[in-house]
């Protein structure tokens, strides 16, 4: 089930967007041979959402929990379980914050319940939601698994903009995989604007290995990514399955795969949907992206020192794979090509002061309360809608 490791300014109707794909994904293997020779797993567990979709979402809500994905699962908070979104009672200007919940975890769920009531508390009552891309906690959960990247990207604008609350902007929180909803939605929309970004151990730069393959030290690297060796046929199955239309359209996770051996690179370049959000390769050409980039004004990049979730680590910053050498030798975001070539405006927002860079020390989203109100006060708390509109006249 470790698929994330293994493996358009239209407003749709958000339950249209999120039920036709996700309730009808379930059939979309059928009796297909060769999708379920090419995609076996992927197609059993489109079965078990079509045969029992809660019990789905509760066995990958218990794996979340397992591999502590859930935020705010354990925190202690003054007040539990309070309803989502918090009220507004100040007449404080500062703008409203959204939060996108990552890999198995939900909306719906008390952690980000109780952690979006805490960030309300710490500025001045503001209007803090969460925005599902389904309309119940085990939909909400699943989507998260077999809606794609840039659909769930469409579900999130839906709802973003039906939120009278939000039409001024916002600032944006991400927790692990939710970071690659609200950067697509600054890719491919950005208007209401997320004035500050704050993204906790996004995959941002994409995974680019496979649980047991991480590069380690204490292992010959030559002899664990060999040609023929078992990393090198693990990265081999993850990329065939990854990079197909199929993949791409009802696997999350295959969105962001991203293989950092130059072997796959073409496939990479032709089916990812985080390679055209990046403008990678010769046929993803994208102006309007770099366009879309440039109109948030802030961008915090959290990065967890001992991450066993994402690689490398240093794309949560993002850092990539030196494609010579890539298991070996990792790039720096200013010597990385989507930085030096300015592909999407990541260099943009470094010259003109939009970057900032945190870490915490501890595996993926184990950061503590303390960090966390760290972050908000810092970086969102001084932010108003009064802001926002001087920018977006700018």
């Amino acid at each position: 089930m470790r698929l994330s490791a293994a493996f358009s300014l239209a407003l749709f109707a958000t339950s249209v967007v999120a039920k036709e794909i996700s309730h009808d994904s379930g059939n979309l293997c059928g009796e297909d041979a060769d999708l379920r020779t090419t995609h076996p797993v992927l197609c059993e567990m489109l079965d078990a959402l079509q045969a029992d979709p809660e019990g789905l979402a509760d066995s990958l809500k218990q794996f979340a929990r397992q591999y502590g994905l859930l935020v705010g699962d354990k925190w202690e908070f003054p007040v539990r379980h309070s309803e989502f979104p918090a009220p507004t009672t100040s007449s404080s200007q500062q703008l409203p914050v959204v939060f996108a919940h990552g890999m198995g975890d939900s909306c719906f769920n008390n952690g980000m319940i109780d952690i979006g009531k805490h960030t309300s508390s710490l500025l001045d009552n503001v209007y803090v939601t969460c925005i599902p891309t389904g309309d119940t906690q085990a939909e909400d959960t699943t989507n998260g698994y077999f809606l794609s990247m840039d659909a769930s990207v469409d579900v999130f604008a839906a709802k973003v903009a039906m939120d009278p609350k939000l039409t001024n902007g916002f600032h944006a929180i991400g927790f692990s995989q939710g970071n690659n909803v609200i950067r697509g939605y600054i890719a491919r929309y950005n208007t209401p604007t997320v004035h500050t970004f704050l993204a906790v151990n996004g995959v941002n730069a994409g995974e680019g290995t496979v649980p047991g393959c991480f590069p380690n030290k204490s292992v010959d690297l030559q002899e664990q990514f060999q040609v023929g060796g078992f990393c090198d046929l693990l990265l081999e199955q993850a990329s065939r399955r990854a990079y197909t239309e199929f993949a791409q359209q009802h696997s999350f996770q295959a969105g962001y795969w991203r293989d950092p051996r130059r072997k796959e690179q073409e496939a990479y370049y032709q089916y990812s949907q985080l390679a055209r959000w990046n403008n990678e390769g010769p046929q993803n050409k994208n102006e309007t992206l770099n366009a879309n980039y440039a109109k948030t004004s802030k961008f915090v990049w959290v990065k967890a020192t001992e991450d066993s979730m994402v690689w490398p680590k240093e794309g949560e910053q993002w850092g990539c794979p030196d494609p010579d050498d890539p298991f070996t030798h990792i790039l720096p975001m200013n010597e990385t090509e989507w930085y030096k070539e300015d592909l999407f405006g990541l260099k943009t927002a470094q010259e003109a002061g939009k970057n900032y860079f945190e870490t915490f020390v501890g595996d993926h989203l184990q950061f503590s309360m303390q960090d966390f109100n760290r972050w908000i006060t810092t970086y969102l708390k001084d932010a108003t809608v009064a802001e926002e509109l001087n920018v977006s006249m700018a």
